[in-house]
């Protein structure tokens, strides 16, 4: 199966992808193309439409992933902490036992990382970074 999307005028050749005159040129693999056929067909769409769709939500995701860990390289290191923590379900009283802090001093940290990352919650955040796959707090 082909996949041919508008991109740049060069021309480019790489590994199963090529462009000439514009356009992107996808090679798939047999099992690739059947569940992208399968996909479309359950979506009333050309296979080609529900590709350049699903690259443009993959990259749209990327961007916010990239977005989230330069947002995270901007955290203080006690921001960090307390995000981790946030991250993994503690309630504000926990972070504040852990890091040996007011609960106070919790919020003042946990309101200024969702400023960074311009959200509203807590749950907020813990969801953005699941989605993204930002996975920092594991470490």
């Amino acid at each position: 199966m082909w996949f041919r999307r508008w991109f740049r005028p060069e021309k480019v050749r790489s590994e199963g992808i090529s462009s000439t005159n514009g356009r992107l040129t996808f090679e798939l693999n047999h099992e690739l193309a059947a569940q992208l056929r399968l996909a479309a067909r359950a979506r009333a769409q050309s296979p080609e439409r529900l590709a350049a769709d699903l690259l443009a939500r993959g990259l749209e995701r990327e961007a916010l992933r990239v977005r989230a860990e330069a947002a995270l390289a901007f955290l203080t290191p006690r921001e960090q902490e307390v995000a981790r923590l946030t991250a993994r379900g503690y309630t504000n009283q926990q972070i504040a036992e852990t890091l040996v802090i007011s609960p106070e001093t919790v919020k003042t940290h946990v309101r200024r990382v969702l400023e960074k990352f311009t959200l509203h919650s807590k749950a907020d955040l813990r969801l953005l970074l699941l989605d993204l796959g930002v996975r920092w707090w594991e470490r």
